[in-house]
């Protein structure tokens, strides 16, 4: 059965989202800048100020499907719902690409086994795997 809503339309959900053998349940998207300077006058307050090399990073949360997950270094590519992400330029867009930096699982006797995989990019930085 197809959804009804009602009044203002808005972004639901996550989408199409995967990765591997995980069923992705949530995700959240981080932007900053990786390098700032700024300059006080003499009153002490700011007169310049100067940011540089943006760098997003992206934390998925997911149920175990198998016991695949993705490995520390491996290249990420994700699509997210809204333009947050700064992969390989100035422009926000929905598509991360970056390098899985941290993989943390949670286990439980009362509950399914869940992963958190978080990984970086950098304006000027592309993806890549490790060569072995």
């Amino acid at each position: 059965m197809a959804a009804i809503t009602t009044g203002t339309t808005c972004v639901f959900g996550i989408g199409d989202a995967s990765i591997g053998e995980l069923f992705v349940q949530s995700y959240s998207v981080n932007s900053t800048f990786n390098l700032s300077g700024l300059v006080a006058g003499e009153n002490g307050r700011t007169q310049t100020a100067r940011y540089d090399d943006r760098k997003t990073e992206l934390t998925i949360d997911g149920i175990c499907i198998t016991s695949g997950m993705p490995v520390l270094g491996q290249a990420l590519n994700f699509t997210l719902n809204v333009d947050t992400a700064y992969s390989g330029g100035d422009t926000a867009t929905t598509s991360f690409s970056g390098t899985i930096t941290s993989v943390s699982q949670k286990g439980s006797n009362k509950d399914f086994t869940s992963v958190s995989v978080t990984a970086v990019s950098y304006e000027d930085v592309p993806a890549v795997a490790p060569s072995e």
